[in-house]
């Protein structure tokens, strides 16, 4: 719905156009030392706040009748889940914390350094800011305004998932899969690292190997006809930031699987490494092997629709 994609702010993501996921990977406060403040909110849109919301720029009986439809199916508050239309009612949700959030960003400036920013997805937020001892009471007056915010929606922030973490002293909190750390680069200058977080990778190899539990007598092209869309899809989401190491696990650890899967159907112990060569798995069989890491900056930018019918 383009006319909405107007009043959420620029660190807002999720459900607009050319704001996927992986572009919320942009970014920073230009500091090296921050505390990171990930805020996941409880699933409690309060409807009637909601309607009022859409209806200051939907004048539109149907849209209006058929979206206190859709939420009424939830019961008396929240956004159903799963639904294709849940992330853009909790963009537009909270707009007064983003325009808050914005303007504490401006507020704070000290050229050419911003000593607050934050990015949201949904209603999974992470304001990030200055770990400097003279910003400490910057990090104290951003969680109450946020609280204050929060309390006027109604809306509840998950303690038990919320947290205040200190990159500076070797923290990491997880954001939309992946988790995030600063490290000492290269050119001996600290620099974000963010890379899977364990349990995105556990929960693919569990997913994988129950596909070779159940086609364990089946034929190899039928098992990576059916791994191959889940591998495609899993690393075109985390094909960012430092993935490589990652990357590098999965891959193995699917290869020894179809090795080992080759070497049962012909009765044989091991993992073949003699019989199959590479180039044979992943050029005649096919198996998944596009595993290059994609810069945020190199995604394709989706274009908004001119109209909608």
């Amino acid at each position: 719905m383009p006319r909405f994609d107007g009043p959420p702010t620029r660190a807002t993501w999720g459900a607009r156009c050319g704001k996927s996921a992986r572009r919320v990977l942009r970014g920073g406060t230009g500091t090296s030392d921050i505390v990171a403040r990930p805020v996941p909110t409880h699933h409690n849109v309060q409807h009637y706040l909601l309607l009022e919301k859409v209806a200051r720029r939907v004048q539109d009986d149907d849209v209006m009748r058929l979206l206190k439809m859709i939420l009424k199916a939830t019961g008396k508050k929240g956004v159903p889940q799963g639904g294709v239309v849940s992330p853009l009612l909790s963009n537009l949700y909270l707009n007064e914390v983003d325009r808050m959030l914005e303007k504490a960003i401006q507020t704070t400036r000290r050229e050419p350094y911003t000593h607050v920013q934050y990015a949201r997805f949904a209603d999974d937020m992470v304001i990030l800011i200055d770990s400097h001892p003279r910003h400490d009471w910057l990090a104290r007056a951003v969680e109450q305004r946020l609280r204050e915010e929060l309390a006027k929606l109604k809306v509840k922030i998950n303690e038990e998932k919320s947290k205040i973490v200190d990159l500076a002293k070797g923290g990491s909190f997880t954001f939309l899969g992946f988790e995030y750390r600063r490290i000492l680069g290269r050119n001996k200058k600290w620099r974000p690292h963010y890379a899977p977080k364990l349990k995105k990778r556990t929960a693919l190899l569990a997913k994988l190997k129950e596909i070779f539990r159940q086609n364990v007598s089946q034929p190899v092209e039928r098992v990576i006809e059916q791994i191959n869309p889940i591998l495609r899809g899993w690393v075109n989401y985390f094909a960012v930031g430092d993935s490589s190491e990652c990357f590098s696990f999965v891959r193995d650890w699917v290869e020894k699987k179809v090795r080992g899967h080759l070497m049962r159907a012909r009765e044989r112990s091991g993992l073949g490494w003699k019989r199959w060569s590479r180039q044979g798995l992943y050029g005649k069989l096919g198996l998944y092997n596009d595993y290059r890491l994609r810069r945020p900056w190199s995604l394709p930018k989706v274009q908004p629709a001119a109209s909608v019918t």
